[in-house]
């Protein structure tokens, strides 16, 4: 099989990249993808590839102390290989559902935290942005940068009308870097779904396809800034929350100018004590500040570390940080509401029909088994409370369980999953008695009417009105268009064994109502004749009419229950 070509990527990266996976554990999937010609001369001249050349051989037959110190090795060697699997590993430890508990659990404790390029270098970038010298622009600007990650560092400043500032500057170069290192991954996600028929269920290509898209979007400092202004204007409303302002001036793809601001992290709780803010109220405001994302506004900050989140003075929480950020339509967030008071009216088949409506199953998805699953999970919630099970991680265990049986849900759903689990941990981290639940009821009652407004119902009447319009609109040319296929023999349905099963039943089904239908129909009107027969109209002492009405009568019983077993 040939491998996908190497052209548009840096080879010597390429070496660097498969030499570290080789050195942390994965030699034998190496060898199964075909890529030793790809190891570092050292790494080839060590001789350690001794497998026969067409061994069946897999990760999967690693010793089991090889798995149990994986997840370890893993998350070391992407911090090795610099910013782009860092971020990647922090994407993966949010995909419980596809790497596992034990590797996610391991890679969220990637460090996105390096040391700082020299201030020259970064001046240079915000100069050539803001097309103009530094000192035009800010009235002062402290060289020392006061956060320094993968993608970006930051520095306190000045503008001129003197308003306190922070600045945040992507690293030269680091578009090209990580855009480099993105081919090599989707070029090694190709190869595990050609060469690995066990990879196809994880979706290696999609998955960093998301992975390419998130952090592209996280290159660009505008969408971050667009972000920063949605949620300001959404939550203006609000006294308990505040999301510093945009100076868009000096704001480009590369700069991120905004409002500083001053305060102490929410797990801090002895500058909490100075500042005299109740932990019991902030844990409150936290989780009704990512209720009111979930349920009410369908977009949420993906990212709801104690990191992210300032105490200002005032006991208001500041939000910051706005790179990664959700998105659910309005249907899935209906069908979130409905789950969610589903699980609080303790009714599992409602949640599990919310959750396949939500669901994108894969071909082949054992939807039975994640029913029975997802049943015997909620019911151990609802019934055998543990100490330990929050409601949080049972919603969280329900989406990730579910790629293991085809049925995958969307990323968005999967980054809500784990906000809230971090909001509801943050939130007992203030309040060790927090109950979710308590808050979790009045904020589902208030999205239902929200959903109930008038005029919320009439745009979507309206916005149905307009997709049946155009539904009837493309219906006519897309009948022809399948009946010309159809000629052409162009078209294929396939049923697997249990669909074509239940078609025959209903089929056969149908026939006996026909079949039962005319006999009822003939013995009726036999019996109406009957009673107007002379002879022999009686046996043993009852007319004849009398059974065949009382034959019609079972008959149309027959029918009755066929129809409705057809039904349900």
């Amino acid at each position: 099989m040939p491998t996908p070509t190497l052209r548009r990527v840096n080879v010597r990266r390429v070496r660097e990249i498969i030499g570290v996976f080789y050195e942390i554990g994965f030699g034998l999937l190496i060898r199964q993808l075909q890529l030793q010609k790809h190891l570092p001369l050292r790494l080839r001249l060590m001789g350690r590839f001794r497998l026969p050349k067409n061994a069946d051989v897999s990760i999967e037959d690693l010793h089991a102390e090889e798995w149990r110190r994986l997840p370890v090795r893993l998350r070391l060697g992407f911090e090795k290989l610099g910013p782009t699997f860092v971020k990647f590993g922090q994407i993966l430890s949010l995909r419980a559902d596809l790497v596992g508990p034990e590797i996610a659990n391991e890679l969220r404790k990637l460090q996105d935290e390096v040391p700082a390029l020299p201030f020259s270098e970064l001046e240079a970038v915000l100069k050539r942005e803001l097309k103009q010298p530094v000192q035009l622009a800010f009235k002062t600007l402290s060289p020392k940068c006061i956060g320094s990650a993968s993608l970006a560092q930051v520095y306190r400043g000045r503008l001129r009308n003197g308003a306190d500032v922070a600045v945040k500057i992507l690293r030269p170069g680091i578009d090209k870097t990580i855009g480099e290192d993105i081919l090599i991954l989707q070029w090694l996600a190709r190869l595990l779904e050609e060469r690995i028929s066990t990879a196809r269920s994880l979706r290696p290509t999609r998955v960093v396809d998301e992975f390419a898209e998130w952090t592209m979007r996280e290159l660009d400092l505008l969408n971050e800034a667009t972000h920063i202004a949605h949620f300001r204007s959404l939550l203006s409303d609000e006294e308990r929350f505040y999301i510093p302002d945009v100076h868009w001036t000096y704001t480009t793809p590369h700069v991120l100018t905004m409002e500083f601001s001053r305060g102490v992290r929410p797990d801090d709780h002895k500058a909490l004590k100075k500042l005299g803010v109740s932990r019991k109220e902030l844990a409150r405001t936290g989780v009704r500040l990512a209720f009111r994302q979930f349920f009410e506004l369908g977009l949420f900050h993906g990212d709801p570390h104690p990191g992210n989140f300032f105490v200002l003075k005032n006991g208001v929480l500041c939000l910051h940080d706005f790179g990664i950020v959700g998105r659910i339509s309005d249907a899935t967030r209906r069908e979130l509401i409905g789950c969610f008071l589903a699980f609080l009216d303790k009714d599992a088949d409602a949640a599990i029909k919310h959750l396949l409506h939500i669901a994108e199953p894969e071909r082949g998805a054992d939807h039975r088994r994640f029913a029975a699953d997802t049943k015997a999970r909620l019911e151990r919630w609802f019934y055998a409370p543990t100490p330990g099970r929050r409601l949080s991680q049972t919603f969280y265990d329900v989406i990730i369980s579910g790629a293991g049986m085809g049925v995958a849900f969307p990323t968005e759903v999967v980054l809500l999953a784990k906000a809230i689990i971090t909001m509801e941990s943050m939130a007992l981290d203030l309040d060790p008695k927090f109950d979710i639940i308590n808050e979790l009821r009045p904020y589902l009652d208030r999205a239902i009417k929200i959903e109930l407004e008038p005029g919320r119902l009439a745009r979507r009447t309206r916005d149905a009105a307009l997709d049946a319009n155009a539904l009837l609109d493309d219906l006519p040319e897309a009948a022809r268009h399948l009946i010309r296929l159809a000629k052409q023999e162009r078209v294929e349905v396939r049923l697997n064994a249990d669909e074509f099963h239940a078609i025959t039943q209903e089929i056969d089904r149908q026939t006996d109502v026909r079949i039962l239908s005319l006999v009822f129909v003939a013995v009726l009107l036999a019996s109406s004749v009957l009673l107007h027969l002379q002879g022999v109209t009686h046996i043993l002492g009852i007319p004849l009419a009398t059974f065949g009405i009382l034959a019609s009568v079972m008959l149309g019983v027959i029918v009755f229950f066929k129809i409705r077993k057809g039904a349900a």
